[in-house]
């Protein structure tokens, strides 16, 4: 009997350390930026420090070099799938040590690789920064500035068997940057400034290794593109298929929102309608099923910001974090807040980000959140999406909708892209019989997806 209480007792003490260990958090760095699919976090202490790795398994935190963003400098530190390797950006090793370039940091060899740039920066402190780095380890990109001399910002990307690539901008007299890259290497995504907002910016990979002209993404895929209130904004997250991607609100599109080519974009919703609130879309899972961001609030200039950290799935849509880790986890966070969550491992299984311990004059720490496999089993992507059919097509004075998800909304728009009628509610039949005969744009918004066809008026 005895040795069955101690062989309990020993359980239980082994229980309660396994589920200690979902919410771990360290003070010896705060500034979380990626995470690895082993759970390994890379981030920085100080501006223009060096970039730390910390185990949380472990508690080892370790000196990887480099130079952490501020004061002129740039970068994200962000792992391959493998671990292998780091994204950032380092000394190149000139004058007295301070002039920054894009790099790559091998785990292994512990050594920095130097990725070169476009030949000209924007001062003597940095020549290009890396911001992402593929899955696969061979493409990085970032930041440089444009070879023609006019030292503007341009998307730019180093890839194993390219090397150096300035990525081309359809405003070549205005700043662009890439901030995520695919797990192949094949999308780049970032942002385009158009002369004040920063918009969505896309560049895709050709059949020789280069890259296409950026494009912007549009909320209506046939409206004007050049319309800056049909442009979604800067993209920060990207699935490691390609499939999705993620960004920022702005004036254009209020909401956090994930967009691909099959279904446009997707409205993820809010956590609030706080007059002052914006909201940024994070990081993705490999396959775009999990998606963490948060919404920040600031009533007046002179208002104290709000954070509200969300996390959002296809099954459950968006949901506070720390609400979500606290009750639904049921982890112990002992007391901390969570206010920023910055990435997630692409196989969905760790959250990094920074969170406030209950006393909030103390330290911002960095934290991870380990997701258990039952979440992640429901987490995952329904395999068949939801099919809108129009019908008749073409059609005479009505048409109707089918769809397997309640329709939230129907506009209509023409040719050109300027809006004809917008319906609110669901309706049997759509009465289109005083537009006169040509082309229309249907666009069909359900709770998983925003969906445009094409209708013919005879």
């Amino acid at each position: 009997m005895k040795m069955k209480l101690l062989f309990a007792s020993g359980l239980f003490v082994l229980t309660a350390n396994l589920m200690s260990a979902q919410y771990l958090k360290t003070e010896a760095f705060p500034n979380t930026l990626g995470i690895s699919n082993q759970g390994i976090v890379v981030g920085y202490d100080a501006q223009t420090g060096p970039w730390l790795t910390w185990n949380p398994d472990t508690g080892n935190v370790e000196n990887i070099g480099g130079i952490a963003p501020g004061n002129g400098y740039g970068g994200v530190s962000v792992f391959s799938d493998d671990g292998k390797y780091i994204s950032g950006t380092v000394s190149n090793g000139t004058g007295d040590g301070t002039i920054a370039e894009m790099g790559r940091y091998n785990t292994i060899t512990k050594e920095w690789q130097h990725l070169g740039s476009s030949g000209i920066g924007s001062d003597p402190k940095s020549l290009s920064s890396g911001y992402y780095i593929s899955g696969d380890g061979k493409t990085v990109v970032g930041l440089s500035y444009n070879s023609n001399g006019n030292k503007k910002a341009v998307g730019y990307a180093w890839n194993e068997n390219k090397g150096a690539i300035e990525l081309e901008s359809t405003l070549v007299d205005r700043n662009a940057r890439a901030n995520v890259v695919s797990g192949n290497g094949a999308i780049i995504a970032g942002w385009q400034d158009i002369g004040g907002p920063w918009k969505s910016s896309v560049w895709k990979r050709k059949a020789d290794g280069t890259y296409d002209k950026n494009i912007m993404l549009l909320i209506n895929p046939n409206g004007n593109p050049n319309d800056q209130m049909n442009q979604l904004a800067e993209v920060r997250a990207i699935s490691a298929d390609g499939k999705w991607l993620g960004g920022k609100s702005d004036f254009a599109f209020p909401n956090a929102w994930i967009w691909s080519e099959e279904t446009g974009v997707k409205d993820l919703g809010t956590l609030t309608t706080d007059v002052g609130t914006n909201a940024w879309v994070t990081a993705l899972n490999n396959d775009g099923s999990i998606v963490i961001g948060y919404h920040i609030t600031k009533a007046s200039p002179w208002d104290p910001a709000v954070y509200r950290p969300f996390i959002w799935t296809q099954k459950d849509g968006m949901k506070d974090l720390n609400d979500f880790v606290n009750n639904t986890l049921g982890y112990d966070m002992g007391g901390d807040k969570i206010y920023v969550p910055n990435m997630i491992s692409q196989n969905g299984k760790y959250i990094t980000g920074w969170a406030f311990p209950a006393n909030t004059a103390d330290k911002l720490r960095a934290f991870r959140i380990e997701l258990p496999d039952s979440f992640l089993a429901t987490a995952q992507m329904p395999k068949a999406q939801n099919q809108i059919k129009v019908y008749p097509n073409p059609a005479v004075d009505f048409f109707q909708i089918e769809s397997k998800e309640n329709i939230q909304e129907v506009k209509i728009y023409d040719q050109t892209g300027q809006l004809i009628n917008v319906s609110k509610t669901a309706a049997d039949t759509y009465n289109v019989s005083a537009l006169p005969k040509g082309v229309y744009i249907i666009s069909v918004k359900t709770a998983s997806a925003t969906k445009t066809s094409k209708l013919i008026k005879k």
